[in-house]
């Protein structure tokens, strides 16, 4: 199921920003709670999902430990 996974929150450690065009646009925000998914696939390897205000993000463990902390209250 495409839901399927441990609901939580994580802070942001590092701020996220992209170019668009000319543009910097700032994706999640240094110190900022974030309600994020793990999932855990057949290999027992930690994908990650964090859901921001307007953007969601996929990635690994390793890319999420660079960026985010795991936090037990909001």
């Amino acid at each position: 199921m495409a839901n399927d996974g441990k609901r939580c929150y994580c802070r942001c450690i590092e701020e996220m920003t992209m170019i668009i065009g000319k543009q910097e646009m700032t994706l999640f925000v240094f110190k900022k709670v974030y309600p994020c998914m793990i999932r855990t696939s057949d290999t027992e390897v930690n994908y990650y999902k964090i859901y921001g205000e307007e953007f969601a993000l996929s990635c690994n463990e390793t890319e999420f430990k660079e960026h985010f902390k795991l936090i037990v209250h909001p």
